[in-house]
């Protein structure tokens, strides 16, 4: 496979953003926000992991996957399966989103790209905007630069997982064009008597 770039910067304004083909029955979005994707350093790249373990963990434990005592360590293993030479993990970059007029960390991402069935796979893993910087326009700009990113090495398509149980990420996403693709189900088991 070959090596990704780093993600061309995209810096967006106020005018509407508008591409076909992407769900064209939603109104473009306007939106004051300006960001850019910046490449994660070491240092960066390990505060990123050190906040994505625990948040999972707590997120299974929530959601009634994963046992309390068990998370942390069920967390911290399967990151580091998924990623074995850490930041430098081949098909995986690793970006802040940040405030270019203002240098204001504002999230991360971490997206994954892999040739598949002889065409590029391009998955978002992880977005993250801080509670602080939610409900502005950061995470549809940063989506629409990944996107760009996307295009750019050659996939004709972006995919990512959302939970049932977040409504606010699901609404961002349908509304920039998103669509469920599988659905994964469970069901809890009353305990054998």
């Amino acid at each position: 496979m070959r090596p990704l770039p780093p993600p061309r910067s995209r810096i967006s304004g106020t005018i509407p953003f508008v591409r076909a083909g992407v769900n064209s029955d939603n109104p473009p979005f306007v939106s004051a926000a300006v960001i850019r994707l910046e490449p994660m350093d070491e240092t960066e790249f390990r505060a990123f992991v050190g906040k994505a373990i625990p948040r999972r963990a707590a997120k299974w434990v929530e959601r009634g996957i994963w046992t309390e005592a068990k998370a942390l360590e069920t967390s911290e293993r399967l990151y580091t399966q998924r990623l074995p030479e850490g930041r430098l993990t081949p098909g995986n970059q690793f970006v802040n989103v940040v405030d270019p007029d203002r240098g204001g960390h504002l999230g991360e991402a971490w997206y994954a790209v892999e040739e598949q069935g002889g065409k590029l796979q391009f998955w978002v893993e992880w977005i993250q905007i801080e509670p602080e910087h939610r409900r502005k326009g950061y995470a549809t700009e940063a989506l629409r630069a990944l996107e760009e990113t996307a295009r750019e090495l050659g996939a004709d398509r972006i995919g990512l997982t959302v939970w049932s149980d977040n409504p606010n990420a699901i609404r961002l996403y349908s509304k920039l064009g998103y669509a469920p693709a599988s659905t994964n189900m469970t069901k809890r088991l009353a305990p054998t008597p």
